[in-house]
């Protein structure tokens, strides 16, 4: 739609149905006067071109021949781009739109103080004179002067909303009761998600209770998926996890969409994870472990080397990854950490390392070469008196060294500074 009063048509392939434009236009016509609709009809082959005709001609019908546009439409007035401005600024992203409102009657002016008064005079304006001096906002009024349009016509998707509703004729308490009824409520709402070509990314349930309250669940899949049974089992899963405190009179389960999911991105790829496998198993671990524990790491905003968050797991596969990877040729060293720093008694002359001693297969070596220290600290404003204040409050403050040990190996090893102990924090492999 352009307006309220305006109508957009896309009649791409329906030469074959009825023969020619100017039929298709009488059709509408007809239409459109058994509704007691009076209107004036213009098929053109640009969008732009077929709103002008409308708007600066008389004729009830006009069909505008591929390659006239410029023509059809020279003689129609300047002030007719005044009608059209929210038409063609709405298609032109790279000017804000505060800016496009506030240069339409400005940009008409300028026009008419040259001396021009049809589409005809500032079509024939030279292009790339107007784009030096106006920019893209320029060239988009001759390119509407003059009929053009690039980009094709992409219809507004209606704001759908997947909902189903079940009112029970008695209250429910137990799950496998409730598991019943779900079931043909989400077979309905997976039918109209497969029809809108989307899968379900986020399921909120709403339950009304016997206390006359509403108990909401909303639950964040690993995936977008659109299987009846699958999310009939990890809805009855997360409600197990989370039970309602009393009996339920009524359930409403809402859905937002999203896209679906690839599963193999390349033939030379392997698939990723079955969505059903995974989403199963994730929902059962959050039981068993609760849902704070359960997903992937995530770096955390801080410098600790060794902190981290969890966050959803959502396993993707990348193609670039893969390709960068293939192309390394040579030996990439690769620096591996323990995650537990191993307890390390380290030998210091003149301010270096010169013997290691730990476990975990290192025993006890003399340094060969040495780098370091780096310093780094963080959290200090969290200092405390606590035991572990790494653990408990993620103040830290330590001086790093690489070492390469008698035979070949290179560590990193570290001084905790506020106990003065050494450890191992990993190795290159």
């Amino acid at each position: 739609m352009v307006d309220a009063r305006t109508v957009v048509l896309d009649v791409t392939g329906l030469r074959g149905m009825w023969g020619s434009p100017r039929a298709f236009g009488a059709a509408v016509q007809r239409k459109a006067i058994e509704q007691g609709i009076h209107c004036r009809v213009a098929l053109a082959a640009t969008r732009i071109a077929a709103v002008l005709s409308v708007y600066g001609r008389t004729d009830a019908l006009t069909v505008i021949k591929p390659g006239r546009e410029a023509t059809t439409i020279a003689t129609l007035p300047l002030d007719i781009l005044t009608r059209v401005a929210n038409f063609c600024l709405q298609r032109n992203a790279a000017i804000p739109l505060e800016v496009r409102n506030r240069n339409v009657s400005r940009m008409i002016n300028i026009f008419k103080r040259w001396g021009l008064a049809t589409l005809g005079d500032v079509a024939a304006l030279p292009r790339d004179a107007l784009f030096s001096r106006f920019g893209t906002e320029g060239v988009m009024w001759q390119k509407c002067a003059c009929g053009e349009e690039s980009q094709p016509l992409v219809p507004t998707p209606e704001n759908r909303l997947f909902e189903v509703a079940l009112d029970l004729e008695w209250p429910v308490e137990g799950f496998e009761t409730l598991a019943s009824g779900l079931r043909p409520m989400l077979e309905s709402l997976v039918l109209q998600l497969s029809q809108a070509g989307v899968a379900a990314a986020v399921l909120i349930v709403r339950l009304w209770l016997v206390t006359r309250v509403w108990y909401t669940r909303t639950l964040q899949l690993p995936a977008p998926i659109c299987d009846s049974r699958m999310l009939c089992t990890l809805l009855v899963l997360n409600l197990k996890s989370h039970p309602p405190p009393a009996g339920i009179d009524l359930v409403v389960v809402t859905a937002i969409p999203a896209p679906t999911r690839i599963t193999q991105f390349s033939l030379f790829e392997k698939a990723v994870p079955s969505i059903e496998q995974l989403s199963t198993l994730l929902a059962r671990l959050k039981i068993l472990m609760g849902s704070e524990r359960c997903g992937a790491p995530v770096l955390s905003e801080t410098h600790h080397p060794n902190a981290f968050d969890v966050g959803p797991f959502a396993p993707t596969m990348s193609s670039a990854i893969h390709l960068e990877a293939a192309e390394q040729t040579g030996p990439i060293a690769i620096s591996r950490r323990f995650h537990l720093p191993l307890v390390a008694q380290v030998t210091v002359d003149c301010g270096c390392p010169v013997l290691v001693s730990a476990s975990g297969g290192i025993g006890r070596r003399s340094v060969e070469r040495c780098a370091g220290p780096w310093r780094s600290s963080g959290h200090w404003w969290e200092q405390t008196q606590s035991v572990d204040q790494e653990l408990s409050t993620g103040y830290w403050s330590r001086d790093e060294w690489d070492v390469e040990l008698d035979d070949g190996s290179v560590y990193c090893i570290y001084r905790d500074r506020t106990h003065g102990e050494w450890f191992v924090a990993g190795f290159l492999d």
